[in-house]
């Protein structure tokens, strides 16, 4: 099942190259690349907390839906199809390790040579402003 998850990320990263311009406006590529390979972690943190609260709510508002069968279905098929967990942080942190791997697959199909942590961690903004989109209330 992981394996299936990772080709479906990585589907989803193809449209990614080059990147749209979400991910170009977050830190210049004018800058030097000490420069721009510090801004993007440090926006990649920051997406990251977003995210963790985006997990936290939905799986409040999970919790609050009255009913049971819901529950189950919700928790069944987030820990026996997608392997993961109900926990938020567990989440986040499962999806931070398959973004981590998708993007360098994605560099590696990209097949050039330099870039690598400036693209990887761009390609990982994309990514988790994707699954942000698709948590919004």
């Amino acid at each position: 099942m992981r394996a299936s998850l990772s080709l479906m990320l990585a589907a989803a990263v193809v449209p990614l190259l080059p990147l749209p311009a979400p991910a170009a406006e977050v830190c210049s590529s004018s800058q030097s690349t000490v420069a721009e390979t510090g801004c993007v972690i440090a926006a990649l943190k920051t997406m990251d907390q977003s995210l963790e609260k985006a997990l936290a709510r939905v799986a409040k508002e999970a919790k609050e839906v009255p009913s049971e069968v819901f529950q189950t279905l919700w928790r069944d098929n987030l820990t026996g199809f997608y392997k993961t967990s109900a926990d938020p942080k567990a989440q986040a942190s499962a999806f931070r390790a398959e973004r981590r791997k998708i993007c360098a697959y994605a560099k590696s199909m990209a097949f050039q040579g330099t870039g690598y942590g400036i693209f990887t961690t761009r390609c990982e903004l994309e990514l988790t402003q994707t699954l942000l989109d698709q948590l919004k209330p």
